[in-house]
């Protein structure tokens, strides 16, 4: 019985097999028989614009730093400041006790009257310029010499006539000869008076400069970083008083490994990212050392960043993208379309209906995009956020 039904499946078979075939299906039509198409969202490979930064981190430091100091010695009566204080350029800082400065002013403008008036200038006269030929010592020695000259030449006179002897011509020459060199002092003594004017004025000045210099300013503005000094102290010229910094605007310092070193150029525009920046803070490269750091084989790059409010500080730990390459161009895809397993990167790019797995390499990346350096073309198509998909099934663009 057996046999006989087996014989009848066996002529069924071949009879069926005798009978017109249909065509063979395509691979999408066997995806899509099993399981129905899955609806993706998709974006495009698109070229275009990506400027290529260099990433480094460094830290803020104060644009100028200054140790204001005494100028004279004194004891200090008045400290303006404390650590934290803000001052502007000019602000008295701190005053040291000035009342033996103020005594030296009086004997020094006694000293300069006196030898003003040596020099023929009273105290309605300008400036200390004066004509040495009308000064009374010149004056009264030039009349000396002309009263010389005349008598000499009187007796020259007479001694050719025979009247005369030659004594008296000779006595007559000497006192001339006397009195030329008599002009000749008074002048050198007007010279030594103006000199002495001189001296006594730089005398008076000093004295007054020593009394302004009992006043210690800010040479910029800027805020107290140390008080190195307290009121009553006696200080000697150099000792310090406070440490002054400014800090608008600020420096910030990156050390730029050494194969990025040779793309930093001045004036290169650089996104910086601090602690008290709600947003990256835009600066150009400021200044470049001019040498490698032989130990850690880095390039110091310095910034200047406005800090006009001072939420900024001195110290703290900066990052920055220097932009070296403003006009470089770039294959991107959105971010959320790669996918990373054991290392490797992958998109399922999007091909006649079906999803099929592509190993890509990856250059640059943001929040938003990666660059693709390779295994994608302009305009190809991958699915975004894939989840669960899988290489080989079936899609549908969502529109």
């Amino acid at each position: 019985m057996k046999s006989l039904v087996l014989g009848a499946t066996l002529v069924a078979t071949i009879l069926a097999g005798c009978g017109p075939q249909a065509p063979a299906a395509t691979p999408a039509q066997v995806v899509s028989s099993a399981t129905e198409a899955r609806e993706v969202r998709t974006a495009r490979a698109e070229p275009g614009r990506w400027p290529l930064s260099v990433r480094t981190t460094g830290e803020t430091a104060a644009f100028e730093e200054s140790t204001l100091s005494a100028k004279v010695a004194g004891r200090i009566g008045e400290l303006a400041v404390d650590v934290g204080s803000r001052v502007a350029r000019g602000d008295v800082v701190a005053r040291t006790e000035s009342r033996d400065y103020e005594l030296r002013i009086a004997p020094a403008e006694a000293a300069l009257a006196a030898a003003r008036a040596l020099l023929g200038l009273d105290e309605s006269t300008t400036g200390d310029h004066v004509d040495p030929e009308t000064t009374p010592v010149v004056r009264a020695a030039q009349a000396e010499l002309d009263d010389a000259r005349r008598e000499r030449d009187r007796v020259a006179s007479l001694a050719d006539s025979g009247v005369s002897s030659k004594s008296l011509l000779e006595r007559a020459e000497a006192r001339y000869a006397t009195a030329e060199a008599g002009i000749v002092d008074a002048r050198q003594t007007v010279a030594n008076r103006r000199a002495l004017v001189a001296q006594r004025r730089a005398d008076l000045a000093l004295a007054r400069q020593a009394l302004e210099d009992t006043q210690i300013v800010a040479p910029f503005a800027g805020a107290v970083a140390e008080r190195l000094a307290g009121t009553g102290d006696y200080l000697t010229p150099g000792d310090p008083i406070a440490r002054l910094v400014r800090f608008d605007p600020l420096r910030v310092r990156f050390e730029v490994p050494e194969r990025d070193a040779v793309l930093v150029r001045v004036g290169q525009e650089t996104h910086v990212e601090s602690a008290g920046l709600v947003t990256p803070a835009a600066a150009l490269v400021a200044r470049i050392s001019p040498a490698l750091d032989p130990r850690s084989r880095t390039l110091l790059v310095e910034l200047e960043l406005a800090n006009p409010d001072l939420t900024l500080r001195p110290g703290a730990f900066a990052a920055a993208d220097i932009v070296v390459d403003p006009d470089r161009q770039a294959l991107t895809i959105p971010a959320e379309a790669v996918i990373t397993f054991a290392g490797i990167d992958k998109v399922l790019a999007v091909r006649e209906g079906v999803a099929q797995e592509v190993r890509i390499v990856i250059g640059r990346r943001d929040a938003s995009r990666v660059e693709v350096l390779s295994g994608l073309e302009p305009g190809g198509e991958v699915v975004l956020s894939p989840g669960n998909l899988r290489g080989g099934a079936a899609v549908r663009v969502a529109r």
